[in-house]
């Protein structure tokens, strides 16, 4: 089979994805059956596949790794990703991890960078540490979801300001499908957004069962004593 039938292959046996990723339903693909169907990748796609996902992250929704991990993984790999046509794809998402990076830092009193320091993605590093004072790092007008996206931060679970940032993510891949339909960077698409909807269900479900517990925390009043175990999650 050629490359370009196999492609075919795969990605018409890949069913749909939600219009949304934060329904209810479930994807129809579980974890295994799609990794199953993606080793029909060649190798070099593969690692590719990996390298981006690694970076994302989104089995953590980007909270399990290090901003200067990420930093060092992009430019590993961004040479890579720009020869396969993906680039594209993943730096406006870990731009926008950057730009909350440091909203988070200055929040919490830090200084901005050093002058010239590798501590984040994207073109605009300069400007926010020159802008840092300034209330959406002089970038209000380039990204009109920050103030939004400032106030998510400031208050309220982290759970909104998780559902902004990635409905922003499935609207770039939803817009980047319309244009590729039986190809490697089709497959990519795919494989993103299908792990954006499972991370959602998965923090959602956590988020859930922490309420439920802190419920249960709550509701036991002054007999909490009597079962240490019921404590809340954290």
């Amino acid at each position: 089979m050629t490359g370009r039938h196999q492609y075919v292959a795969l990605l018409t046996s890949l069913p749909a994805l939600p219009e949304t990723p934060f329904g209810r339903e479930p994807p129809a693909l579980s974890p295994l059956r799609l990794e199953r169907r993606l080793a029909l990748l060649t190798d070099g796609h593969q690692r590719v596949l990996g390298a981006l996902e690694g970076l994302l992250d989104w089995k953590a929704l980007g909270m399990a790794v290090s901003d200067r991990t990420v930093v060092r993984r992009f430019h590993r790999a961004e040479s890579e990703l720009a020869e396969h046509r993906i680039l594209d794809l993943v730096s406006p998402m870990l731009e926008r991890r950057t730009v909350i990076a440091a909203l988070r830092q200055r929040a919490a009193g830090h200084q901005p960078p050093a002058p010239g320091a590798p501590w984040g993605a994207g073109p605009r590093l300069e400007h926010m540490r020159l802008h840092w004072s300034d209330p959406l790092l002089g970038l209000g007008a380039r990204f009109p979801w920050l103030a939004e996206a400032r106030q998510r931060l400031g208050a309220g679970p982290p759970l909104a300001l998780e559902r902004l940032l990635l409905g922003l993510d499935w609207d770039l891949l939803s817009r980047a499908r319309s244009q590729h339909r039986f190809d490697f960077r089709a497959v990519v698409i795919y494989a993103l957004r299908w792990r954006i909807v499972t991370a959602w269900r998965r923090y959602n479900a956590e988020a859930a069962e922490r309420r439920l517990y802190k419920g249960m925390h709550d509701g036991l009043g002054d007999h909490r004593s009597l079962f240490p175990n019921a404590a809340p999650r954290e």
